[in-house]
């Protein structure tokens, strides 16, 4: 893959802990990639590569936390170096609600959706992890969003997932809402995004991003929810 050797690369200098090393070695990637790019291409791969350490117990608590806290120094780096992009007048910014896991990890890799998004012109509200069900139902209601993203890396984030897609479909309040969801879970469970009934999703977070725009009509169809079986947008050109 092209950018692996930058993955590997930052992720040396983020276990060194160095922080003044990690800042050069962005600023060096930023030589090379647009900030949107570094943040999809060679960020959100470095987290998870972080997480997978964590869940195999590839490296020591450590040497986690120290990766961890370096790629939040980093990301945070070059968001400040993202400028915004707007869309094509034709489709306008779409008003998205984004909420995501309740681990560190799942929060920077939130942070990141969020600032792309806004970046690419949507209008987003990142409220981050842990939000009960009946308060991102709540803020639904009271925000009017276009889309609710729902961006989880855990499995233990799907029931809760599962329960917020449940209740706004039985309610039927919001029929042109859109759900969106993506991340690791997502990934690794083939069919889970579709199975809950979710509208959009995405195994690759490039993919999710440029499906937001492209596949703003789409929508789950009530066969979906027992179906299981797998769907793959195309790659951005």
């Amino acid at each position: 893959m092209p950018f692996d050797t930058d993955v590997e690369h930052l992720l040396e200098r983020c276990l060194g802990g160095d922080r003044g090393e990690v800042r050069d070695a962005v600023d060096h990637l930023l030589l090379d990639h647009p900030a949107d790019d570094l943040l999809m291409n060679v960020m959100l791969p470095a987290l998870d590569r972080v997480q997978q350490f964590d869940r195999e117990d590839g490296a020591s608590q450590a040497a986690v936390n120290l990766m961890v806290r370096s790629l939040r120094l980093a990301v945070g780096r070059t968001i400040e170096r993202l400028d915004p992009t707007p869309l094509d007048a034709t489709l306008g910014p779409r008003r998205i609600a984004l909420h995501c896991g309740t681990s560190l990890i799942e929060e920077l890799q939130g942070e990141i959706f969020a600032a792309v998004l806004e970046h690419d012109g949507h209008v987003v509200r990142f409220s981050g992890g842990g939000v009960p069900a009946d308060e991102i139902l709540a803020e639904v209601g009271r925000t009017d969003p276009d889309v609710l993203l729902l961006f989880a890396s855990a499995a233990s984030d799907a029931p809760g997932i599962r329960e917020v897609i449940d209740t706004i479909r039985s309610i039927d309040s919001r029929p042109d809402l859109q759900i969106a969801v993506g991340g690791g879970v997502f990934r690794r469970a083939p069919g889970l995004a579709e199975e809950i009934g979710a509208d959009l999703w995405a195994d690759d977070p490039v993919d999710l991003r440029v499906a937001i725009v492209d596949e703003a009509d789409r929508r789950a169809f009530p066969e979906q929810r027992t179906v299981g079986r797998t769907r793959r947008l195309p790659k951005a050109a």
